[in-house]
């Protein structure tokens, strides 16, 4: 289950260019497989509406991820996924639970 929606922001500015155009926010369930040492999974994709190649991806886990590398991407036109990696010597089995995405349209 997604969820989207776009706010655009006129404050946020470094001189006289802005760095966002607009931030769209959303959210996704993603429960990670286990992973094992150095080891790594991909959510399926996950719909926000207007996200393009070259737009910053900022995603949030719902519970302590010590030791877990998480990213999110921009996998094709209006579709984000959420990437998490294992960097720790020890199989983590992360739970279920609804991640927080953030969209910032350059």
């Amino acid at each position: 289950m997604a969820s989207s929606n776009t706010t655009s922001y006129s404050g946020l500015a470094l001189g006289d260019n802005d760095l966002f155009t607009a931030v769209v926010n959303g959210s996704s369930v993603f429960d990670p497989a286990s992973l094992t040492t150095y080891t790594g999974t991909a959510s399926s994709a996950v719909t926000i509406t207007g996200a393009a190649f070259g737009d910053y991806v900022l995603v949030s886990a719902p519970y302590d991820a010590t030791g877990i590398i998480a990213v999110g991407c921009v996998s094709a036109a209006n579709a984000v996924k959420i990437t998490v990696f294992n960097a720790t010597a020890g199989t983590i089995d992360l739970a279920s639970g609804t991640w927080k995405i953030k969209l910032l349209k350059g």
